[in-house]
């Protein structure tokens, strides 16, 4: 589709609802801006750039009208697919698209895809790294902080986009004959694990995992699909797609991908051709199998997008955590205190829990996604937990679950963030004895309290410092 002079609607002005206006402007397309806030909410400088630019503005709602009238919708990833504007719009059969499907159509070099339920982040992270160090032309984009938009103007053929990509943003590719565009193609694509996450938007795993496949319909033939050999839910999957396979985890003999070692002091890469590499994992600093897993999927992207061993191996050596990800913050009276708040799913509070080999303090609690928090009782068959200091709006459910395997104190209350993190820091340090680690592994979304996850972990690390202090002194 030619933008010049059709009219575009885009829904959500977030980061990407905003990248993506900007570009779609440059194209001559007479633009829209929607959003639920009211405009003095609107991020800074976006309603006077609007005005600047002739972009229309519509607030408080996504309006059917405004969707029927346009030309293209172009829709942020937190918007749920069932509102009533993108239900009339595909039954008018008007194309809507996702700011990172629009942006991957037009994007001239190659595409590599990272998605998962967890590890996103740091394996996208790590790639990055790699091939910085190996002076390979690419960019990093999308879930990990800028969207792909933004990148648009100036890059080349040459240019490989880096993409970490959710659900959110798997959910509006397109499915259908009306898009109108090109199709993206994902020279590679990588599927990390999946565990139940967003089930207050997705009817159950089965459907999260829909969306996530979607990502290998977009390969063919002479591409490369990586995947998790041992995360038994991605088995339902195992045949989407037309792209070659490599897989990472505790492979059997003859499996072609990056084979675990037992003793997870190494990686060997078996390649197809039967080639092989090996990657020793001394100076490897980030806990845990699950970061060991990254890493691997990382090391057969990296390579395939023309790293050469002596960059990944450098890597390797020198990579530290990204920030709230299991991130050691500070040591007090033997105590040591990790911000794990990007772990808002179940089964990535599990990873940490394995990950760490002390007695654990563990808080949690926030806003649920619809899961089951039965699991997390279960594991102190495995892991020493010695109590349970329960937040935020899931705290009374947390409670009635945990109470039954091991001590709990409740932190009441939602209003004031950084108070309640600031108690529930000083709670779980009483419970806490030299030698133990303290965990804000939350289980949950930050929204009942804070604005992100980023805000609610800095919350953390700010008490852990000033309790530090006031002990020191």
């Amino acid at each position: 589709m030619e933008l010049k002079d059709k009219k575009v609607t885009i829904l959500g002005m977030g980061v990407s609802g905003q990248a993506a206006a900007r570009w779609i402007v440059s194209q001559g397309a007479r633009v829209v801006c929607s959003d639920l806030n009211v405009l003095e909410e609107w991020p800074h400088g976006l309603t006077r750039w609007c005005h600047q630019n002739g972009v229309g503005i519509e607030t408080k709602k996504h309006n059917i009208e405004t969707c029927l009238s346009s030309d293209l919708i172009v829709v942020s990833p937190g918007i749920p697919p069932d509102i009533p504007a993108l239900e009339a719009a595909n039954k008018h059969k008007i194309p809507v698209v996702g700011e990172m499907a629009l942006a991957a159509s037009v994007w001239k070099g190659p595409l590599i895809g990272i998605t998962g339920t967890n590890g996103k982040t740091t394996t996208t992270m790590l790639v990055d790294d790699m091939l910085k160090t190996a002076g390979v032309p690419h960019v990093s984009a999308g879930n990990i902080g800028t969207p792909l938009s933004a990148f648009i103007e100036g890059h080349t053929d040459e240019t490989i986009a880096v993409l970490e990509i959710s659900s959110f943003q798997l959910d509006y590719f397109p499915r259908t004959r009306y898009f109108a565009f090109t199709p993206p193609r994902f020279k590679i694509a990588a599927w990390l694990n999946l565990a139940p996450d967003h089930l207050d938007r997705y009817q159950n795993i089965k459907s999260y995992g829909d969306s996530k496949a979607v990502i290998h319909d977009f390969q063919g033939p002479g591409d490369w699909s990586i995947r998790n050999m041992n995360d038994k839910a991605l088995k339902t999957w195992k045949d989407r797609g037309r792209a070659r396979r490599l897989y990472f985890g505790m492979l059997r003999p003859g499996v072609p991908g990056a084979c675990l070692d037992t003793s997870l002091k190494k990686i060997d890469i078996m390649w197809s051709d039967n080639t092989w590499e090996k990657y020793d994992l001394e100076g490897w600093s980030l806990k845990g199998l699950h970061n060991i897993e990254n890493l691997a999927c990382a090391i057969l992207i990296s390579r395939l997008a023309g790293a050469g061993a002596i960059a990944v191996k450098s890597v390797i050596r020198s990579f530290k955590t990204a920030h709230h990800r299991l991130q050691l913050v500070v040591q007090n009276r033997g105590i040591d205190y990790y911000d794990d708040s990007k772990a808002t799913n179940v089964a990535s509070v599990l990873c940490a829990l394995e990950s760490i080999n002390q007695p654990i303090v563990l808080i949690v609690g926030g806003r649920g996604k619809g899961e089951d928090y039965a699991s997390l009782a279960d594991v102190t068959k495995k892991a020493v937990v010695r109590g349970a200091i329960v937040i935020g709006e899931e705290a009374k459910t947390f409670e009635k679950i945990l109470g039954k395997v091991m001590p709990v104190v409740k932190v009441h209350g939602t209003k004031d963030g950084k108070k309640i993190m600031k108690k529930a820091v000083e709670k779980a340090t009483s419970l806490a004895e030299p030698g133990d680690a303290i965990i804000l592994s939350p289980a949950c979304s930050s929204f009942d309290m804070f604005e992100n996850y980023e805000k609610r972990g800095m919350a953390f690390q700010d008490a852990a410092r000033e309790l530090n202090n006031l002990l020191i002194e």
